[in-house]
């Protein structure tokens, strides 16, 4: 009687290690969120007015931005002027958990109309947001 013996190693490989591809739907994921808040305030068409005193700042809790046609962003959103309370109280309850205050950061086209900036600011003093900055570019040769 003959004995044979088998050899494993030329079984087929039936099975997908999905450790890497896993690893690469992670880093993935990392850099879409890392460059998705850097690619959201590009995208709102707002050519902002030059200052001398202009300077680079870091945008806050409460971002908005008036473009020249008018239309309102509430923290990178598309937005009215009625939705302007719900995210004063979102960003006040997160200043409150930062142990901040609140503080709104405007940023209006130079062809907006005036009207819409001083209802914006009207609203947000209303609202109670006493602290409000002005985005603009540093002036040309300054």
């Amino acid at each position: 009687m003959a004995l044979k013996i088998e050899d494993d190693r030329d079984e087929l490989i039936t099975g997908i290690n999905v450790t890497p591809l896993v690893d690469v739907a992670f880093v993935v994921l990392i850099i879409f969120i890392v460059t998705a808040s850097l690619v959201l305030k590009d995208n709102i068409p707002v050519d902002l007015p030059e200052a001398e005193t202009g300077e680079k700042t870091n945008p806050g809790l409460l971002n908005v931005a008036i473009t020249a046609t008018g239309q309102i962003h509430i923290n990178g959103k598309p937005a009215s002027l009625a939705a302007l309370p719900r995210a004063v109280e979102e960003a006040r309850s997160e200043a409150r958990r930062r142990g901040r205050q609140v503080s709104a950061f405007i940023a209006a086209d130079v062809k907006s109309e005036y009207g819409a900036f001083a209802s914006v600011v009207d609203r947000l003093r209303a609202l109670g947001v006493t602290d409000v900055a002005l985005d603009t570019k540093p002036a040309e040769g300054s």
